[in-house]
């Protein structure tokens, strides 16, 4: 308990003191960025409306490309579906930028594929908030599937900081 009390104390630390910044991450280091994530929130979106929980394993396929898997639990069935797809770095320079595509027929092309950037990270890379470059869509990601909750509230207030709207998060993955 009180661990947690410390970490949560210093990741508010962190994100809170650090300054608001208009554009995203400078500086990913792709080897912390790989892994399991977990989405902590989001803004609504049509595709994970009822999505409650999701997971997204992020895995090195080659130099500068990724496997993605998503699961989501939907709710309030509880059934789990997956979605596969594949990034590619497109920004070598910081590694902020990738383009993701979905796996299989709509991948053909590119047809179902859209550039994410990884806005803002903490230094341990224990979360990261991936958006659009557009700034409509946006998602915390955390590497605990159950952070507390000043955690939360630090994140979503770094990426509020970082010109989101969230005034309509959807909490997930509690």
């Amino acid at each position: 308990m009180i661990r947690h009390l410390i970490a949560a104390t210093a990741a508010t630390a962190l994100v809170t003191a650090a300054a608001p910044a208009l554009a995203q991450a400078t500086a990913v280091d792709l080897d912390q960025f790989d892994g399991r994530w977990f989405e902590i929130a989001r803004n609504p979106n049509g595709m994970q409306r009822d999505c409650s929980r999701a997971q997204i394993d992020f895995n090195p396929a080659a130099t500068g490309r990724y496997s993605i898997l998503v699961t989501c639990v939907r709710r309030p069935s509880g059934n789990v579906e997956t979605l596969r797809a594949s990034a590619r770095v497109t920004d070598p320079q910081t590694n902020a930028k990738f383009r993701f595509s979905l796996a299989g027929l709509l991948s053909f092309g590119g047809l179902a594929s859209q550039q994410y950037w990884v806005w803002d990270h903490a230094p341990d890379y224990s979360w990261a908030i991936m958006g659009l470059p557009d700034k409509t869509s946006w998602w915390v990601w955390h590497r605990s599937q159950s952070p507390a909750a000043t955690v939360r509230a630090a994140t979503l207030a770094r990426a509020r900081a970082l010109g989101f709207d969230t005034s309509n998060a959807v909490h997930t993955g509690r």
